[in-house]
């Protein structure tokens, strides 16, 4: 009898030594994705702006290339950061930073006028625009615009101020090294990859987007977005021309149950706002929100020193609809109330319960010895 309760014992012991090595040993790498983590937790995250989730959040077989990740979280500055993926999961942890209560804003210009703006890598629009919602300090400007060089720089937001700039275009010369890529797509808010390289999301009608200073060659194009088929062509760039591709997209065939959700593309005047969907906070524009629960909702913009916009939308399962608008100078409105607080995963108890068996069964093994 005794032998026999110690052979027992040994093997809850063991099962249970076994199932904290299956629970904490990392799982085995998955091709090219992502493991992203935030502070403060439960943030919104995207993935070149077409894989969505909330922190801390797995994206297998991304693919390798470039890619850019942005966290979002009310109150907080966006965290962006772009890598080049291989085969394996790359960690990302992105430590939030508050954000100012009253951020400044960026007046921008060009010349020639309509060139593509991105600010601290994400695109906000073509030039002249407002765009709000910066936080003090330094950042990176990039403009963008077919059969011109690139105009690079920075600039400072100091709390509550507006920096005026004009970005002035150089043009290529009479025999130039470069060609362009000139891009929009039925729904906007694709995202757009050239040669696996993510380089942005088409924006919304009838604005266009912008890939310069391309080296002549062929290029394999990509344009990806929920609901609808991948869009792919070989782009030739020649030196000096500017290629014009109208990427019509094509829904996809409906399976055997309806599709029930659908997207929000919210672009807004001046960019940048907060935006909020039926009160929870969901990033700045401009974004698409994928995988809406068909029906209606309600989109909020919010903008400091800017009236709040309040737009209802009806979202029909498999297709996108437009949710953006243009805000109006002023005394701000009420608060969204905050997005519910993330809660704890009953996961969280396993480990306590292993302790608790394996300190209960070494127990019993020395009772019997």
């Amino acid at each position: 009898m005794e032998h026999t309760l110690k052979k027992t014992s040994f093997m809850v012991l063991a099962g249970l030594l076994l199932a904290c090595i299956a629970i904490f040993t990392p799982a085995a790498a998955s091709p090219a994705g992502y493991q992203i983590y935030s502070s403060p937790t439960g943030a919104s995250v995207n993935v070149d702006g077409f894989w969505y989730d909330t922190t801390p959040a797995t994206f297998d077989n991304i693919g390798t290339g470039w890619h850019t990740v942005q966290v979002y979280m009310d109150g907080y500055q966006t965290f962006s950061e772009t890598d080049y993926l291989t085969d394996g999961t790359l960690v990302v942890n992105a430590n939030l930073v508050k954000n100012s209560p009253t951020p400044g804003y960026l007046d921008i210009k060009s010349e020639p006028s309509g060139g593509a703006v991105y600010v601290d890598g994400s695109y906000y629009g073509n030039a002249p625009m407002v765009i709000g919602n910066l936080w003090p300090g330094t950042h990176n400007l990039v403009v963008k615009k077919p059969g011109y060089y690139d105009v690079t720089d920075t600039f400072p937001i100091t709390t509550g101020s507006t920096w005026y700039y004009n970005a002035v275009f150089n043009p290529y010369p009479a025999k130039p090294e470069y060609g362009s890529l000139q891009i929009d797509s039925n729904p906007g808010g694709a995202s757009v990859y050239l040669d696996n390289a993510y380089k942005g999301n088409t924006p919304a009608f009838p604005d266009v987007m912008y890939i310069t200073q391309l080296s002549p060659g062929t290029y394999n194009l990509r344009i990806v977005t929920q609901d609808y088929q991948p869009y792919t062509m070989s782009a030739l760039v020649q030196a000096g021309i500017v290629n014009d591709i109208h990427a019509a997209l094509v829904p996809v065939v409906a399976g055997p149950a309806r599709d029930t959700t659908g997207q929000i593309l919210i672009y807004s005047s001046p960019s940048g706002a907060n935006i909020y969907l039926d009160n929870a906070y969901k990033g700045i524009t401009p974004l698409t929100l994928p995988n809406i629960p068909e029906g209606s909702h309600t989109v909020t913009l919010r903008m400091n020193g800017y009236q709040d916009l309040v737009k209802p939308v009806n979202v029909v399962g498999g297709s996108t609809v437009d949710g953006s608008g243009t805000l109006s100078y002023g005394s701000q409105a009420n608060q969204a109330s905050s997005g519910p607080q993330p809660t704890k995963s009953a996961a969280g108890w396993i480990p306590v319960i292993i302790a608790v068996g394996i300190c209960g069964a070494l127990f019993l093994v020395r009772k019997e010895a």
